[in-house]
């Protein structure tokens, strides 16, 4: 099974984990969120986040799934980064952690896992209006 680190300062990490979790019990198997405090030393979040992705890894690869790009959560995962076995996707969204469940029983490599994941979390962003429109 591919595991999902959700890491973002503040609480958003877990308040979108447990979210999800109320959408799919199943989630609590393979997947975890990482809430940095604001004021955290970047070694000693470093040192978090590498503990984090060990304690999640379920043997099949992990998606790290951060706030924004550029931001200091995604900086601190991709030093871990590793193709095809840690991957990291930007914008986390509630539709992305729901739809993990239906990945994960595609079998799928971690980049492809990644990569639908990816397309589940942008086709879920809309402005209401245009789309109620057509």
């Amino acid at each position: 099974m591919i595991s999902v680190l959700v890491l973002t300062h503040g609480n958003l990490a877990v308040e979108l984990i447990t979210a999800a979790r109320e959408i799919d019990e199943k989630l609590a198997e393979g997947t975890a969120a990482l809430a940095l405090p604001w004021d955290v030393d970047s070694d000693e979040a470093s040192r978090q986040v590498k503990k984090a992705l060990r304690e999640v890894d379920c043997g099949e690869g992990v998606i790290v799934l951060t706030d924004m790009f550029g931001g200091t959560a995604t900086n601190l995962a991709l030093p871990f980064m590793d193709t095809n076995r840690i991957e990291i996707i930007t914008g986390v969204n509630l539709p992305m952690l729901v739809k993990i469940g239906s990945l994960r029983r595609q079998k799928l490599e971690p980049m492809d896992f990644a990569l639908r994941l990816c397309e589940a979390g942008q086709k879920s962003i809309r402005v209401a209006s245009a789309f109620l429109q057509h």
